[in-house]
């Protein structure tokens, strides 16, 4: 809560100040170590968003150390909200190490038929892992496996998920920036994973499709984000493509080269 409050004016900048690996461990850029029972921090006044977010992150994986090592002892429900915890954070950070074991965890062995999670929040780790397989690993195969078993254990039913798959498999790019603007925060963060191979989807579709277009058509369709600017675009995507005031020549058509005719020789 109160990283949230001090960085309240730009906290998707702070959660994007971390950085982010599918292989890195759980604590990158982790403080030097956490002050033990009784110590004071030493942290600065305003420390970096990163060595915070690193703080947070490091302190949810020695909860959720203790918890599986206390497991007999703690209570399930608590285990449960810990986990959640932990899953919600991590996505914000962007940062799988943290939330995709968590999330595995959380619906394999800690929901079950004697101890189960609330309708939302099973609503909501399903999904998550949903989004993970399919917008982060690329593995649409295991995304739907994973529907069809949550649809036929948990009843599971989202009509977000089911556009966000299609909008993936039929590479739909405009449907799937249409669905990110939709859904929430947590989410949100899951499916900016597919951000940059969409963007290159949809600037690909165009390339092929147009000679010339609309500069903010370019800039807003093609990448779900009002904040590019066609300048921005073109260095992050290597892009060849002039700029005409406000419109942006893909190629320009090739003239025809120009033949003479032979002059007609009259018959003697």
């Amino acid at each position: 809560m109160e990283f949230c409050a001090r960085h309240q004016k730009g906290l998707d900048a702070a959660w994007a100040s971390l950085p982010s690996s599918a292989s890195s461990d759980a604590t990158s850029n982790p403080p030097a170590s956490l002050p033990s029972s009784g110590e004071k921090p030493t942290a600065p006044h305003n420390p970096a968003a990163s060595t915070e977010l690193s703080t947070i992150l490091l302190s949810l994986r020695k909860l959720r150390e203790a918890v599986v090592a206390t497991a007999s002892t703690v209570p399930i429900a608590f285990s449960q909200h810990v986990y959640i915890l932990s899953i919600k954070i991590s996505i914000q950070a962007r940062h799988p190490p943290s939330y995709y074991p968590s999330l595995r965890r959380l619906l394999e062995e800690l929901h079950s038929a004697s101890h189960p999670l609330p309708d939302s929040d099973l609503r909501d780790v399903v999904s998550y892992l949903l989004l993970d397989y399919a917008c982060r690993q690329e593995d649409m195969a295991a995304a739907y496996q994973l529907r069809a078993r949550a649809r036929r254990e948990y009843g599971f039913q989202s009509s977000i998920i089911d556009r966000v798959l299609t909008a993936l498999a039929h590479d739909n790019w405009v449907e799937f920036w249409r669905v990110r603007k939709e859904v929430d925060s947590s989410m949100r963060a899951v499916m900016n994973w597919a951000e940059d191979r969409v963007r290159r989807l949809a600037l690909k579709a165009v390339s092929k499709a147009y000679l010339s277009t609309d500069a903010r058509w370019i800039t807003e369709g093609c990448t779900g984000d009002r904040n590019w600017t066609w300048e921005k675009l073109a260095a992050a995507e290597n892009l060849g493509w002039e700029k005409d005031g406000d419109k942006i020549i893909i190629k320009r058509p090739k003239k025809k080269p120009q033949t003479s005719l032979a002059p007609i020789k009259e018959n003697p």
